[in-house]
């Protein structure tokens, strides 16, 4: 892809409407092997991540940037982390669990007004880049970074194939909103421009499952 291409197609991008995320999204059985954003199959597909999160970042209050219904707050809660969540679906709440929903902030990931800047010293922000615009990363790297006051940790599917920095492409099949798949660089690029270093380290602790789709940043203190 090149610039003239990306340019074209970044434009042509529209965003997902907020009531896509009905619950029928969060809790039916359309995903392959039954996937879906139940408490139970949450505990069973996150494993280790919640404990591991906890033992590599050792964080004093997290966020959990594009939250969904809340689960992984919820298996956070658990261990005694102090977390709070972001979702732009109206349904998050609704299908949250009692001990997390008043922890949940219905809002645009983007938005620099939804939480106070430093106020978290973990910014999770997991499967959710996909669901957005370039634009909308863009906006959402960017509030991040002005979010946490240390670490930040995304997963997301990355473009497969790249053929070059620009590239992304889509992946309808797994899921008609995933719009967005970033050459992995790109992503990596756009946080290092606001002032964040790469930790290759600590993704390759919380990448234990090995599927390349985790980066862990640290910001840069004073920037």
């Amino acid at each position: 892809m090149n610039i003239t291409e990306f340019e074209q197609a970044v434009l042509a991008q529209k965003p997902v409407e907020s009531e896509h995320y009905d619950p029928e999204y969060f809790t039916g059985d359309w995903r392959a092997e039954g996937n879906n954003y139940s408490l139970e199959k949450r505990r069973e597909i996150e494993a280790k991540n919640p404990s591991l999160i906890k033992e590599v970042f050792q964080p004093r209050r997290v966020l959990d940037l594009g939250c969904g219904p809340g689960a992984l707050m919820h298996l956070l809660w658990e261990l005694g982390v102090d977390v709070e969540g972001v979702d732009f679906a109206e349904s998050s709440r609704a299908l949250a669990t009692p001990e997390v929903r008043d922890r949940i902030t219905v809002g645009d990931v983007g938005d620099p007004a939804i939480k106070p800047a430093g106020a978290y010293d973990l910014v999770v922000c997991r499967e959710v880049l996909e669901h957005l615009t370039v634009f909308q990363v863009k906006r959402a790297v960017v509030n991040m970074v002005r979010l946490t006051s240390r670490f930040i940790y995304v997963t997301t599917r990355f473009h497969p194939s790249p053929a070059s920095l620009l590239d992304f492409t889509t992946q309808f099949d797994v899921d008609p909103s995933h719009i967005t798949l970033l050459n992995k660089d790109m992503l990596r690029l756009m946080f290092v421009l606001e002032g964040c270093r790469s930790r290759p380290d600590l993704e390759a602790r919380m990448d234990w499952g090995h599927k390349g789709r985790v980066l862990v940043l640290e910001k840069i203190a004073g920037r």
